[in-house]
């Protein structure tokens, strides 16, 4: 024998003993062969949380009658379970041509991941060698996706501006064929208010609302991610969407509807009435509202109106005593609470205080007024008695040219 020749039968017999698998001990085992073979996996397309079988069969490959048989399954993953016993023992083939076929009853969970799983299996016979072959049997487990989506998009109010508090409404609908878990919505908005909400479980073609709140602290056109969060049987899934918020220039929802002052020119040391309505023009109710006047006089500053409904006014009532004369043009702020906090509106109103000393020209003005008046009242009454005295002679004149024609 040659060198080439020592080395390809070398090669060969190392390539025998992978395919037949490596002896437990150096004894002479005879020509037994053995060799698992999986004959069957039904259903073919294994879906979740369903019943399927695996058959194998234990096939004799040499001459002599193997003994001391053993078949065993190893390992599996979590999510399949088999019912029945994962070791099988064979005494003795009858014949060394005989077969042995065995049926796995498994169930995937409902909680099974699609895709490839691999169980392992053993074989293991011999008496005086033991003879060792391992198995992967890979089983298939399909799955479908589900597809939650926005189906509509609300706001109240409808028409949303500046300073507005907002309610939105997303209506999220599963388009998909899996069922989708554990659903929870995200808004990556800029406002101030509630981003994050769940919405729990949705079934084929099941549909909820997510809803959210915000503050529309300032105008413009806003493109607002939306992030839907979910688990269907592929895992956990994350879609994005967008959607488009339009918040309008400020429109106040209070405002300051009238003033009044009383006296209207109020002298120094005179003790003022400031009135002030404020009107909720806006579409909601507007709590805890009150009225500071920054004045510079001795007095109140601070009126509570509480609470206005839509439409509805109240009257803030500020009094004071007016110690020093001039023209003030005196900061108000209007502050109310909503659904987001405390807010605050500014505006200003004008009082003019006279000094006391003015009072004799007004009085002269009063007098000169009230001596027209008497005047016009009492060339009225002259003009009337004239008239009267006119219509008498007349009356006088006729009744006498009646007496003459009588004579």
């Amino acid at each position: 024998m040659n060198k080439n020749t020592k080395i390809t039968y070398l090669f060969a017999l190392v390539i025998a003993v992978i395919l037949l698998g490596v002896p437990a001990s150096e004894a002479d085992s005879g020509n037994q062969c053995l060799k698992a073979v999986v004959d069957d996996i039904s259903p073919s397309s294994v879906g979740i949380d369903e019943e399927f079988t695996v058959g194998i069969s234990i096939e004799s490959c040499g001459n002599t009658v193997p003994d001391n048989i053993t078949f065993e399954i190893v390992s599996s993953p979590p999510d399949i379970v088999i019912t029945e016993n994962l070791v099988t023992h064979f005494p003795k083939f009858v014949y060394s041509s005989s077969e042995r076929q065995l049926v796995y009853h498994m169930r995937t969970t409902p909680d099974a991941k699609p895709g490839p799983h691999i169980i392992k299996m053993k074989l293991t016979y011999g008496n005086d060698a033991k003879w060792v072959s391992y198995y992967d049997v890979e089983v298939r487990v399909i799955g479908e996706h589900a597809e939650p989506r926005i189906s509509f998009v609300r706001t109240n109010p409808e028409y949303i501006y500046e300073g507005d508090s907002v309610d939105l409404s997303l209506g999220i609908e599963n388009f998909g064929k899996a069922i989708a878990k554990s659903v929870g919505v995200s808004l990556n908005h800029e406002f101030k208010g509630i981003k994050n909400t769940t919405i729990g479980t949705l079934g084929l073609n099941g549909s909820q609302t997510a809803l959210f709140k915000f503050k529309a602290n300032r105008s413009g056109t806003f493109e607002i991610p939306v992030i839907i969060n979910y688990e269907d049987d592929y895992g956990i899934q994350r879609d994005n969407y967008s959607i488009a918020i339009n918040v309008l220039d400020k429109k106040g929802s209070l405002n300051l509807a009238s003033v009044k002052v009383n006296p209207v020119l109020p002298q120094v040391g005179e003790t003022v009435e400031l009135t002030m309505r404020i009107e909720n023009s806006g579409e909601r109710t507007i709590n805890s509202v009150r009225v500071y006047a920054d004045h510079p006089f001795k007095g109140l500053k601070e009126s509570f109106i509480g609470t206005l409904d839509s439409n509805e006014d109240g009257p803030a009532v500020i009094t004071f005593i007016a110690n020093q004369s001039g023209e003030y043009d005196i900061p108000v702020t209007i502050t109310y609470s909503d659904d987001f906090g405390e807010e605050q509106i500014q505006t200003n109103i004008n009082i003019i205080v006279l000094k006391s000393e003015s009072g004799a020209g007004t009085a002269a003005i009063v007098l000169l007024i009230l001596a027209i008046i008497g005047g016009l009242i009492y060339i009225n009454y002259r003009t009337k008695k004239s008239k009267d005295k006119i219509i008498k002679q007349l009356m006088e004149g006729r009744g006498n040219s009646d007496k003459n024609e009588k004579q």
